[in-house]
């Protein structure tokens, strides 16, 4: 097998009947073990093996579904409208069955009004739900208003005003413009009591899949859920290829879709995975439809530079640092004991634990130039802890592996006491890793705690 699990990937999607069981490393680390089962022929060896990662990915969604109803239920008797979209709706509501589509996180839709999200928001606390805060501030707000977190862990919501991210480019009357569109075309339905809205069969591929992809932040990148989502939408609402290029005009998307699926396309067995060969396709489609990703983050980052350059000399401190700590290596709950200032913790207000921890990434950029390709994981966390726990902040440092195609993988990351950080943006951490141990340790005296 290739060393890279791509071409195993690429494979074993367009053309599952050639898979053996040499390919199952990549595909269970890929999470596609559910959604193969189905497409291998009824006598292949391996149905019956990946039968196990039906069933857990079933078991999982349905913990899943059980919170997040029952929050959609208090919101609805409150005559809050709510539209889902992306993985846990197609595994609800287009999958054949659940255990075909995994996902990380539940992604949800509210009107943009502020009023509107603070209700939500309250009522998802009165019900045991945790907020991460940023609801309460919409200075911070982006194409998202919040997350909230579920009394039991299993779920975490994502919250969205826009449709789309704006990190590539896209402006936000675009996408408000793409947003309430979304809303006109939806379907209604009654989820056994619970009043729903779901994308409109064109908009869940052409808007949520190739353009929330492409536009959304990950220009470029395409993911094998990406052509399992488009074969499934098309083939349950008899999508088209005219009908969908027709609506990816009508969108303002005509470049882009036709670069999408240039790399996507279920009805003629292509899928390219590979970033260095998709990067270009879909970087031109952006650019021939008005969205040019350098430039929007470009000045995103010019944006940020004129409200935190006080932070850059202590950060490039805090940066060296870790990186010191890194180069000695040593048991890290030493280093990290040495960065934790006595006394009670406070927290620490969004937008400053935001701040901080982009300055950390910006630095950590600098110091580490060949990031991509040697793991900084170890030095990022280490420099974000210090420079929280500078500051006050309930920060921990987490250190966990997690199974791979070449064998174990370690990784390391940031929580606070209300779990993952979302300017972090590794909200996935928990559900790939298994914890080894973090500092503090939750249970000592000297944990995090707010005042």
């Amino acid at each position: 097998m290739s060393l890279s699990p791509l071409p195993t990937l690429e494979r074993v999607l367009t053309r599952p009947e050639t898979a053996s069981s040499a390919d199952l490393g990549a595909v269970r680390a890929a999470g596609l073990g559910g959604a193969l089962r189905p497409r291998l022929p009824e006598d292949h060896p391996l149905r019956a093996e990946l039968r196990a990662d039906a069933l857990r990915l079933g078991l999982r969604h349905a913990q899943v579904r059980a919170e997040v109803r029952a929050l959609l239920e208090v919101w609805a008797a409150e005559g809050i409208p709510v539209l889902l979209f992306k993985g846990f709706a197609l595994a609800e509501f287009e999958y054949a069955s659940p255990g075909e589509r995994i996902y990380g996180d539940v992604d949800v839709l509210l009107p943009e009004d502020p009023a509107t999200v603070w209700r939500a928001a309250h009522l998802a606390l009165a019900h045991g739900w945790y907020s991460d805060g940023q609801h309460a501030d919409p200075v911070t707000w982006n194409h998202e208003t919040m997350h909230l977190y579920s009394p039991d862990g299993h779920v975490r919501l994502d919250v969205h005003r826009y449709v789309v991210g704006l990190r590539a480019g896209v402006s936000p009357r675009r996408a408000a413009g793409l947003t309430s569109g979304l809303w006109a075309r939806a379907r209604h339905l009654d989820w056994e009591g619970v009043p729903l809205n779901l994308p409109g069969a064109l908009d869940a591929a052409v808007l949520n899949v190739a353009l929330g992809r492409s536009w959304g932040g990950d220009s470029g990148g395409l993911k094998p859920a990406d052509y399992l989502d488009l074969g499934v939408l098309g083939a349950r609402h008899g999508l088209t290829p005219a009908d969908l290029a027709t609506h990816a005009a009508a969108l303002g998307a005509a470049h882009t879709w036709a670069a999408f699926t240039q790399l996507c396309d279920p009805r003629n067995r292509r899928l390219i995975l590979s970033p260095a060969r998709t990067v270009p396709v879909i970087r031109a489609g952006l650019r021939a439809d008005g969205v040019h990703a350098r430039l929007g983050r470009w000045r995103e980052r010019f944006g940020h530079l004129r409200r935190v350059w006080p932070l850059l000399p202590v950060s490039l401190l805090d940066a060296l640092a870790a990186r010191g700590a890194t180069a000695r290596g040593r048991d890290p709950r030493g280093h990290l004991r040495r960065w934790t200032p006595p006394g009670p913790v406070r927290r620490l207000p969004l937008r400053a634990v935001q701040d901080r921890i982009m300055v950390v990434g910006w630095w950590t950029w600098v110091l580490y130039p060949r990031q991509r390709r040697r793991g900084v994981c170890v030095p990022r966390a280490y420099a974000s802890y210090r420079s929280l726990r500078r500051g006050g902040h309930p920060v921990r440092f987490v250190s966990g592996v997690a199974p791979g195609p070449g064998g174990v993988h370690g990784h390391a990351w940031i929580e606070d006491d209300r779990g993952a950080v979302e300017a972090y943006g590794e909200p996935e951490n928990r559900r790939r890793f298994r914890e080894l141990f973090s500092f503090p340790d939750p249970g000592d005296a000297g944990g995090p705690r707010q005042d």
